[in-house]
């Protein structure tokens, strides 16, 4: 599961991401960053990710941020008997005023979804 992690459309599976584009590899092949379009309230946003704090097969956070939001995105991974259990976890805080109106409809947006798009995300992990 680790090395899907490391593929770039892999992260278009997380609610709130439309398309990944513009992927960044380091020297042994890992993802190192990427470029986002996000869309909330009908508008689209282009956002970054950066690499955070980070456990080789354990665990990876993309610090991530648009003109209106930041925050991460966090994925564990834990082995079991039977496969790996996958967790996501998600912050986000506007950063102008325009995103601070807004936000309770765009976190109510992302909110909505999010267990239906972690789960179909840990589906395509295990496939993979």
């Amino acid at each position: 599961m680790w090395e899907r992690l490391q593929v770039p459309t892999t992260w278009e599976g997380i609610s709130g991401v439309d398309s990944v584009f513009e992927p960044r590899h380091g020297e042994a092949g890992q993802l190192a960053g990427f470029k986002f379009h996000s869309t909330a309230a009908g508008r689209q946003y282009a956002g970054v990710a950066r690499p955070g704090p980070r456990e080789h097969e354990a665990s990876l956070t993309w610090d991530i941020a648009t003109s209106e939001i930041r925050g991460w995105v966090r994925v564990d991974l834990q082995p079991l008997d039977a496969g790996t259990r996958v967790e996501v976890t998600m912050h986000l805080e506007s950063v102008s005023m325009m995103a601070s109106l807004g936000f309770p409809f765009i976190a109510s947006a992302i909110a909505n979804g999010f267990q239906q798009t972690v789960d179909h995300f840990a589906d395509g992990m295990s496939e993979g």
